[in-house]
């Protein structure tokens, strides 16, 4: 069997922050920082029989070894591993595991190949080259933690089959690694960062151009993400947002879903779970495909505003459609300005607010909450 090579730096030097946003992470090579003494990094690869070239630096000396998969290396508080690929051809998928909270950044893809920095396109990787990387069962690793001030870096624009799934699975992550990528690929995106509950920001995602479940519950059980990313794709492909957000139960309002002819299974249990979420517009004409909104809003707020295109009338109050104590209006009826907004407040004294009750919104300069209101006696959506 072919034999991985596989370089470990092991950098002693305690990080400074300072130094933090001189270095490029596009070219530094994925990293663990120890936070607390005593933090085992232990790396396994999929390949049985896979040898690691190790390189451990020390002050002004460094030694060289093989050793055989799980490595595993203990470092003090503030000393940092740098892991890179100096395989010939791109690497089969590793296991990297923390015993204690570790920052991690840099580049990704140096665990991939070589020419880690020059690397854009992964359709010649093995399939799920990154998958599951930072995962220990289920529930993932916590223990995986963002740099301050560094970022991890996913810069690939062109993507391979399940090449990130469950990539980041139950980390402790707050923020994403940006996702440039506009060309998908099968599975691309699937599960990648599941139940990871302190996630609080999105990375944006460009692509318009979709992939057979590309972003299958991308963002499930992200419980602290109270901003979802646009979504600006208007033609759908099976199952492409199937679960992405389910049991995100922070956020508020979805992104507009914009394709006018739905596909397959593509928004199936997309929002369940989503318990404050008040506001989706959908501006689909043909919702026809199979289980193409299969419970998509299912357990979500009792009350909320659906904003759907002008004639279509084919949603229903049942399972697959708009829930009942729902508000639906059309997409012409809706407006996002309400007279003076400032700082986010609307001047009542020069408008007639009232909200869906009909009471009529009386302090002055009173921030209005997300929701439906009617101003000058037109519905109003406040997002």
């Amino acid at each position: 069997m072919k034999k991985l090579l596989l370089s470990i730096i092991a950098i002693v030097a305690i990080a400074t922050g300072t130094r933090a946003q001189e270095e490029n992470m596009n070219t530094t090579p994925l990293s663990f920082e120890a936070v607390e003494d005593n933090t085992e990094i232990t790396i396994t690869s999929k390949q049985e029989g896979s040898v690691l070239r190790i390189e451990l630096t020390s002050g002004p000396s460094t030694s060289t070894f093989s050793a055989a998969t799980p490595y595993k290396q203990t470092l003090p508080k503030g000393y940092v591993l740098s892991v890179r690929n100096f395989d010939t051809a791109f690497s089969d998928n590793y296991y990297i595991t923390a015993s204690k909270d570790v920052y991690v950044y840099g580049n990704a893809l140096s665990l991939i190949s070589r020419t880690f920095s020059e690397l854009t396109d992964l359709t010649g990787c093995p399939n799920g080259v990154l998958q599951e990387v930072f995962r220990i069962g289920w529930e993932g690793n916590p223990h995986i933690k963002n740099h301050p001030t560094k970022d991890i870096v996913l810069p690939a624009t062109t993507l391979s089959d399940g090449c990130y799934k469950g990539m980041f699975q139950g980390t402790g992550l707050t923020r994403a690694p940006q996702l440039p990528a506009m060309t998908l690929a099968y599975r691309c995106y699937d599960y990648m960062f599941f139940g990871c509950k302190s996630l609080t920001e999105a990375p944006a995602l460009p692509a318009t151009t979709l992939a057979d479940e590309c972003y299958y519950a991308m963002f499930y059980g992200c419980t602290a993400l109270t901003e979802a990313p646009a979504l600006p794709a208007t033609t759908l492909k099976y199952s492409c947002y199937g679960n992405m957000f389910r049991d995100c139960t922070s956020l508020t309002s979805a992104p507009e879903l914009l394709a006018p002819v739905l596909a397959d299974d593509c928004y199936y249990w997309m929002f369940y779970g989503c318990k404050n979420l008040t506001y989706v517009k959908c501006l689909a004409t043909d919702i026809s495909a199979t289980s193409c909104t299969n419970n998509f809003l299912g357990n979500v707020s009792p009350t909320g505003t659906f904003v759907k295109a002008d004639g279509m009338d084919d949603w229903t109050r049942d399972y697959n459609g708009v829930p009942e104590g729902w508000t639906i209006i059309n997409a012409s009826e809706e407006t996002t300005a309400i007279g003076e907004i400032e700082n986010g407040k609307t001047n009542l004294y020069n408008n007639n607010v009232y909200d869906l009750q009909g009471r009529r919104m009386l302090s002055h300069l009173t921030p209005l909450k997300k929701g439906v209101y009617i101003v000058n006696g037109k519905k109003t959506v406040i997002r």
